[in-house]
Parts: structure tokens; C-alpha cells; sequence
């Protein structure tokens, strides 16, 4: 199933780099990068790797009923996460992440990587509200394309919201009906196997620990602000990259820009998100009715800036855990 998974990433990746490569005027790519202000990519490239920071310090009230653990290793388990996603096939990434946190703090991976779990649910929830703001306040122009159409882009972020609820309910089903909830997986587990069917349970049971801050208000309130601080500050690098490329477009457009992204890259790809990114980014930039040419050089530029930062501050945090990348590709295969 992994190998089906990796080869039909790939082939979408393969797909889509085609479209984005479609018609592409390289003269005029490289004109385009000739006039780009290079200097407002060190702002955007320390925005970046700030952002890793956000991200582990929410990590830290979402793991706190688990266990109490300093930004450090936060930090640093999130870079490598981030560096997996774009090195290793199949995302692994949170995975890698859960096992790096559990294994350095000798914590549950599996409670471990519940929380992982809650976090992207936080993440979902919070690009909906964005995308909702952007629908209500951001004039959208006259559709250019049967596909990337007003239409569509409403109907995605509509389902995305309803399959957002879905899992939340789940989610809040495990914590809130335990008992209930292992009376109907006890009904289902009672036909394997003993050994197989306590393994399972405990793994659920640890499962159920990650979902602990589901009941802590004050707190969520808290994951809910950094989740709305991570986002805004990833989408004013975006309009940062505007000034840098001279692009006329109002903030708001950077907020859908982070939009058409999230589902982009949630596409299955190559490792790095590679094809989905390049044509989403393109494709949101030339439906707000930026030249071709130009909006592929944007995205060619903002996933490099991305990539290389996010690669290496992985390769740093490995060697700051003592870790390999054979560890990583050990890791990945549990």
C-alpha cells in the first residue's frame, strides 16, 4: 500500500509539472528574476523560520497534558518533521516528528502524535476562517478558467470545512464517550487475534491521551490564538514577496494565496510538494489576473525560499539531537 501511495504522489507530481510547465517563456522567466528586490527575501526567510518556533510552541500547551516539555526539543523535532515532508516520500514528516519527540522524552508516540493530529485540525479550522474572511471581504474577478473558477474555490472550502467537522466529531466522540467508544472498537476487536487485539487498544488508549487538551478551555483558546498568529505571519511573507516581484495586490490576496496552497499542497505529491505547490501558487496568481510568466516565477521563488530554509534548519536540529538521516529513513519504516 506504501508503494501505491508513493508512485500515484509521484505521478500527480509528475502531472501537475507539466501544467505548470505548459507554455512557459523561460526568456521571460529569467527577465522576471532579474528585476525581483532580493533584499526582501531575508525578511521573509526569517519569518520562516520563526514560524517553526510558533508551531512548537503551540506544540508545547498542546503536549502539556501529556507532558511538560521545554521549547528546545520542540523546536527542534518540528524542523525535522518539516524537513522530512520535503525530503522523504509519503509525508512522513509528523510521523517522524512524533517519534523523534517520543523517543528523545520518552513519551507515548502515539499520544505523541495525537496531539500532531489536533494541531492540523486547528491548522484546518484556522485557513477556513481565512478563506471565509477572503470570500466576504476580497472582490474576486471575473472567472479566466473552467476549472479554477469562484464556484469551485467556495465548493472546496465548503467540503473541506464539512470533513473538518466530521473529524473533529470523532475526535471529541474518543475523549468526551470513551467508554462507549471502546465498548464499539472492543465489538470489532473481539475477532482478531488476543495478542493483536491488545496491542491495538493500547495504541488507541494512547491515542486518547494526545486528545487530553480537548478538555482544557483555557488553553485551546490559547492553541486557537497561535494558530491564527502562525498563519497571518506565513501570509504577510507572502505579501512580502509581492513587494519584492512588484506585484499591485491588496493583502488580501495573500491570505487566498495561503488558501488555494493549503489545499494544494494536501494533494498526494512527490516529497517537497513538488508540482502541487508550484501549479497552486501559479494558478491562484493568475485567477487575481497576474501575467503567466510572471506568476510561475513567483512560485518558483516562494517554494525555493521555503525548500532550502527548511532543509537545512532540519540538517542542523539532526545533528543538534544527535541524529542521522539513516535514523530518519529507519524511522520512517516503523
Amino acid at each position: 500500500m506504501k508503494k501505491y501511495g508513493y508512485w500515484i504522489g509521484l505521478l500527480l507530481s509528475l502531472f501537475f509539472l507539466i501544467l505548470f510547465f505548459r507554455k512557459i517563456d523561460l526568456v521571460s522567466i529569467w527577465n522576471v528574476f532579474q528585476s525581483v528586490e532580493y533584499l526582501y527575501l531575508l525578511p521573509l526567510v526569517a519569518i520562516n523560520l520563526f514560524s517553526v518556533w510558533v508551531r512548537a510552541k503551540r506544540w508545547e500547551y498542546l503536549l502539556a497534558p501529556v507532558k511538560k516539555i521545554k521549547i528546545s526539543p520542540l523546536f527542534y523535532a518540528t524542523a525535522i518533521g518539516l524537513m522530512a515532508n520535503n525530503i522523504l516520500p509519503a509525508r512522513v514528516g509528523e510521523f517522524v516528528r512524533a517519534y523523534v519527540l517520543g523517543s528523545k522524552e520518552k513519551i507515548s508516540k502515539t499520544a505523541s502524535f495525537a496531539t500532531i493530529v489536533v494541531e492540523r485540525l486547528f491548522d484546518g479550522f484556522t485557513i477556513l476562517l481565512i478563506f471565509l474572511v477572503v470570500i466576504i471581504m476580497m472582490p474576486f474577478p471575473p472567472d479566466q478558467s473552467r476549472v479554477f473558477t469562484q464556484y469551485h474555490i467556495k465548493m472546496a472550502g465548503f467540503l473541506s470545512f464539512f470533513v473538518y467537522l466530521i473529524i473533529l466529531g470523532l475526535l471529541l466522540a474518543l475523549r468526551y464517550h470513551n467508554e462507549k467508544a471502546n465498548r464499539l472498537i472492543g465489538f470489532f476487536l473481539k475477532r482478531l487475534p488476543q495478542g493483536l487485539a491488545h496491542k491495538i487498544s493500547k495504541t488507541i488508549d494512547s491515542f486518547v491521551l494526545g486528545l487530553e487538551i480537548l478538555q482544557r478551555t483555557k488553553d485551546i483558546w490559547v492553541i486557537i490564538g497561535y494558530s491564527c498568529f502562525l498563519w497571518v505571519v506565513i501570509s504577510l511573507s507572502f505579501y512580502l514577496l509581492f513587494m519584492a516581484f512588484h506585484l499591485n495586490l491588496p493583502l488580501l490576496a495573500a491570505f487566498f494565496l495561503l488558501v488555494v496552497l493549503a489545499f494544494g499542497v494536501s494533494i498526494p505529491s512527490a516529497p517537497g510538494f513538488i508540482g502541487t505547490f508550484h501549479w497552486a501558487c501559479a494558478a491562484a496568481l493568475i485567477f487575481l489576473g497576474i501575467e503567466v510568466n510572471l506568476a510561475k516565477s513567483f512560485s518558483l521563488l516562494l517554494w525555493v525560499v521555503g525548500f532550502i530554509p527548511s532543509i537545512l534548519l532540519g540538517l542542523f536540529s539532526l545533528g543538534r539531537e544527535g541524529m542521522s538521516m539513516k535514523q530518519l529513513q529507519e524511522t520512517e519504516k516503523e
